[in-house]
């Protein structure tokens, strides 16, 4: 605790003594990484500063429902920047392109690493980190409340979705300051009604033939141990959805849901040709971030993904044959 009040103390100094901020996270932005993103971008406007954010890859619109994707774009546009806030990422990589795109900035600037992912490599100058906290909006939080920020319903609500988003409405890697710290942001007026709604009450009737098919094709390896299933660019277009439109919903609710099973995956081919994985466990003593992390993605024991070029009889191979209970 000591150490992170201390980084908390040093993160608030830079904030105090700087003007110009950039914040970027993972390339594809999932619920904690928007939240923690957008904010910080909005308490640091709010006290006089300037902040861009920058995403690699299009927000998803399944974010949309909070009307402020308009303030991220995938083009860095300021020239010198006091610090870079890197958000919800175990490594500087997953932002994706920008320090090669941008050397100057990203080898000159002090960089805030806040995370809370097993394994984060530390890669920032100040690093706020936490591998007990339920998501990084849970520590953007604590952040906030240490240094007596003022936080608005729209903070509240970003915080609030993080939290959601990535324990899965409270499912999992939460703990009793989780649901502390989801008290005080509803007491905020945060606006949890709207979130659940647009996160687990609007699916569209696409969206749901979708994944009809991918339970009519379900693969089933270890004798239904492992169960899973593939969509491809092609069964995107038959559905009339776009890849980043697919929230993590599906595998979540249904897929690793399968009674017998330990744990569930989805391989979805992006449009680039990439496969995107993402690994759930549905039960406790086993670690699908180990399938992940061959990958070269990463996560939490119980929740992660990757991206990769590997063939999917490849990809197939190694979730069969690796050995992921703890």
């Amino acid at each position: 605790m000591g150490e992170t009040q201390q980084e908390i103390g040093k993160i608030r100094d830079i904030i105090e003594k700087g003007q110009s901020f950039l914040i970027v996270s993972h390339k594809n932005v999932d619920g904690d990484a928007y939240g923690s993103s957008m904010s910080l971008y909005f308490y640091l406007r709010s006290i006089g500063k300037t902040a861009e954010v920058v995403n690699e890859l299009p927000i998803t619109p399944l974010f949309y429902f909070l009307d402020i994707h308009a303030y991220t774009t995938n083009t860095i546009t300021g020239k010198k920047f006091d610090a870079i806030f890197v958000c919800d990422c175990g490594e500087l990589a997953l932002i994706g392109k920008y320090p090669e795109m941008y050397p100057d900035i990203f080898g000159n600037t002090p960089i805030v690493n806040i995370d809370h992912h097993n394994g984060n490599t530390m890669f920032g100058t100040y690093n706020l980190v936490d591998a007990e906290a339920s998501s990084t909006c849970e520590l953007v939080y604590d952040f906030m409340e240490k240094s007596e920020v003022k936080i608005s319903v729209q903070i509240a609500t970003l915080l609030l979705l993080g939290i959601i988003r990535d324990t899965n409405c409270f499912k999992n890697s939460i703990r009793p300051h989780t649901f502390e710290v989801t008290s005080k942001l509803i007491a905020l007026d945060a606006e949890y009604e709207k979130i659940i709604f647009h996160s687990y009450k609007s699916e569209k009737l696409n969206y749901l033939q979708l994944y009809g098919y991918v339970l009519e094709n379900l693969i089933s390896l270890k004798g239904g141990t492992i169960v899973g299933g593939i969509i491809t660019q092609d069964i995107f277009k038959r559905y009339g959805i776009s890849e980043n439109e697919l929230g993590p919903q599906f595998i979540n609710e249904i897929l690793s849901s399968l009674d017998g099973s330990d744990f569930a995956f989805l391989i979805k081919e992006t449009e680039s040709g990439e496969r995107k994985l993402s690994f759930r466990a549905r039960r406790d003593g086993f670690d699908v971030s180990r399938i992940a992390q061959h990958f070269g993605g990463g996560g939490h024991i119980q929740s992660a993904g990757a991206y990769t070029n590997e063939s999917i009889e490849e990809i197939l191979k190694v979730i069969e044959e690796m050995d992921v209970r703890m």
